[in-house]
């Protein structure tokens, strides 16, 4: 058995205790509301941690490229949902995927409708179509109030070959925040916002009512106790492992953080030490920083098992795989030696898992495990 301190830094650690912790607990709170949990698993990339959340009750899983839906799929993982909306060169391989796969797709404009009908008109092949909703975070989807909402999923009802299922979204503004009870009013207007649209397309054509309405970010599906009737579906992926962000946001305490970065101390310098993760470890996400102003690129930790952190001390800038950790003078920091370790939350454990290869999964500080992470984007 391998100390984490014989890892060859930076690495990636799990923590398993915290992990299926916060595996369970998203997991009770699905079933004390009665809606399917489909995780969104671009935050892990992880065989391993699929099968772990599939072991205490998932249905389905939620990708972000084709890539991990092939690599899910091989896995065993056969019900998924593509959630980013489709560009037409992808409708080939979606075609694929859609023969060995209970696979759902998305789309929010008119443009892409038509290629993806005539084209699974052509293969005989039928696939499930959801209507991407704009509800607030403004990045992609139809606008609930606006007629082309109606018409984007009246088309999709009307084309051979594809079967509109129903409206999805996502909480992203809630990201945005400043504190959790701002969080908490997202959430319930995601939810809201949501219900009433599926109101509209129903009075429009009641061949339209969708079967699945799907919401969810860590944020909002971890500030609320209940959700509201007739959600049927959540699609949250960074609670697995929380972070930085998630922290302040109110998602979590620090001692439900499961993913950890470990660094050594390769310089020692009056105002600063100097660690081996950079930017190709940490992410150059810059955090929280509407929250926290100087929270850095990720804190180091002063106590894992108490959920303390180096107040004195902020990784105040990152090359490529170099973290400069500005201290203050009385920092304990300052009694690093060159070849000591430090470990750091990430901002973004999601970003810092991609920028892995591998996981050292860790039972108190021994490693039992390594899982891959499978980061392929094709």
């Amino acid at each position: 058995m391998m100390h984490i301190e014989e890892i060859l830094t930076p690495a990636a650690l799990i923590d398993l205790g915290r992990l299926k912790k916060n595996i369970k607990r998203m997991t009770e709170f699905a079933l004390r509301n009665q809606v399917s949990l489909r995780p969104h698993i671009k935050a892990h990339k992880c065989i391993e941690i699929a099968r772990l959340q599939k072991e205490v009750g998932i249905d389905g899983i939620t990708v972000s490229t084709l890539g991990e839906a092939q690599t899910f799929l091989k896995a065993g993982f056969t019900d998924i949902t593509y959630a980013v909306p489709l560009a037409p060169a992808k409708i080939p391989r979606v075609l694929d995927l859609a023969k060995g796969a209970d696979l759902k797709v998305l789309v929010d404009n008119k443009q892409v409708v038509g290629p993806l009908a005539e084209a699974a008109k052509e293969n005989d092949v039928e696939i499930k179509v959801m209507l991407k909703v704009d509800v607030g975070y403004h990045r992609c989807g139809v606008i609930p109030k606006e007629r082309n909402a109606i018409d984007v999923a009246k088309l999709i009802h009307d084309s051979s070959h594809l079967q509109f299922i129903g409206i999805l979204t996502h909480g992203g503004h809630s990201y945005d925040c400043q504190t959790r009870e701002d969080v908490v009013k997202i959430a319930i207007q995601e939810q809201r916002s949501m219900l009433d649209f599926a109101k509209v397309l129903e009075r429009a054509n009641s061949n339209l009512r969708p079967e699945v309405i799907s919401v969810g970010s860590t944020p909002t599906m971890s500030v609320i106790d209940t959700l509201e009737e007739g959600i049927t579906e959540i699609r949250p992926g960074n609670y697995v492992f929380f972070d930085y962000t998630q922290v302040l946001l109110g998602s979590c305490n620090m001692t439900d953080c499961a993913l950890t970065i470990i660094a050594s101390v390769i310089g020692t310098y009056p105002d600063r030490i100097v660690i081996d993760a950079g930017a190709t470890m940490l992410s150059l996400d810059p955090g929280p920083i509407h929250i926290e102003p100087d929270c850095g690129f990720g804190k180091i930790i002063k106590d894992y098992e108490g959920g303390t952190l180096e107040e004195s001390a902020i990784i105040a800038s990152l090359s490529q795989e170099h973290g400069k950790v500005q201290l203050v003078e009385d920092s304990d920091l300052h009694s690093k030696r060159i070849g000591d370790f430090v470990r750091v939350i990430p901002n973004h454990s999601c970003l810092a898992a991609n920028l892995s290869e591998r996981y050292y999964v860790v039972e108190e500080d021994n490693v039992i495990d390594e899982w891959i992470v499978h980061s392929r984007r094709e």
